[in-house]
């Protein structure tokens, strides 16, 4: 029993870091670092200006939401590609063929990306916090690490279900790029939720994010537990749906992929 729990956690901890260091082993620091915080930061700055030119006086409102979406566009974008990349490179074959478990193999890959966004998001804060002016002095760190992280969780669920559809389209990033484009619209980020049509409302609701961006937002303005407590729970229980969608979806690829004879289409 013991070996085979630590032959899993082996498996996770080795593709979380194979998937990450493909990814990221040619960027030099300065790359790394525009990636993660430059564009953001730019995004933010245009969102400000944007909203000072319709009429909305609260800045701070949308450098908040924009922080929040730093882990999950990290866990969106950095999980699809590292799983949708294995039919570009030619090593998806190699994925299916292996005899590893399929969970340590397909959610190992998020490992990395969860922990890079989170700490990138709280970065992010600190530097904000310089810039805009933003008063952290009432704020329960323990409750917005809480949340932070786990935004960075259950953005990892679609970035899940895209990069499995990935292993079966060539136009998998396009549509996540849209997707993620529609966020910034849907969850709260740039606006309150309450101010959407009330068909676009449910759809923010069935969608992980918009829960811990709320809870976050609470605790930056120095609620406790109790008051983001339903929110928490809410949100982890979307995002696992999103996660186990994404799983099952990859495994009905890889099983029809068995039956047609072929790994690039089903």
């Amino acid at each position: 029993m013991i070996r085979r729990l630590v032959r899993t956690v082996r498996l996770y901890l080795a593709q979380a870091w194979l998937s990450y260091h493909g990814r990221f082993s040619i960027t030099n620091p300065f790359g790394y670092i525009t990636s993660k915080l430059g564009f953001p930061f730019f995004l933010m700055i245009f969102f400000i200006f944007m909203g000072k030119f319709v009429g909305f006086s609260d800045p701070l409102y949308i450098v908040i939401g924009n922080l929040l979406l730093i882990p999950a566009n990290n866990g969106m974008a950095g999980i699809s590609l590292a799983i949708g990349e294995e039919r570009g490179w030619g090593t998806l074959s190699y994925v299916l063929g292996s005899p590893a478990p399929r969970a340590p193999v397909f959610i190992g890959r998020a490992i990395f990306y969860i922990l890079d966004g989170f700490v990138t998001a709280l970065l992010g804060f600190g530097i904000a916090a310089i810039i805009f002016r933003m008063n952290l002095g009432q704020v329960d760190f323990y409750l917005l690490t809480l949340c932070t992280f786990l935004l960075a969780i259950t953005a990892s669920g679609i970035g899940f279900l895209f990069g499995s559809i990935s292993l079966i389209t060539r136009d998998g990033w396009t549509i996540l790029n849209t997707f993620i484009q529609a966020l910034y619209i849907l969850v709260g980020v740039n606006f309150p939720v309450d101010a959407l049509p009330g068909a676009l409302q449910k759809v923010a609701y069935c969608l992980p994010l918009t829960r811990g961006v709320m809870a976050a937002r609470l605790v930056l303005d120095g609620a406790g537990w109790s008051a983001i407590a339903s929110l928490i729970g809410g949100e982890a229980l979307v995002g696992s749906l999103y996660i186990a969608a994404g799983y099952a979806f990859f495994l009905w690829i890889e099983k029809r992929s068995m039956q047609s004879g072929t790994l690039d289409a089903v």
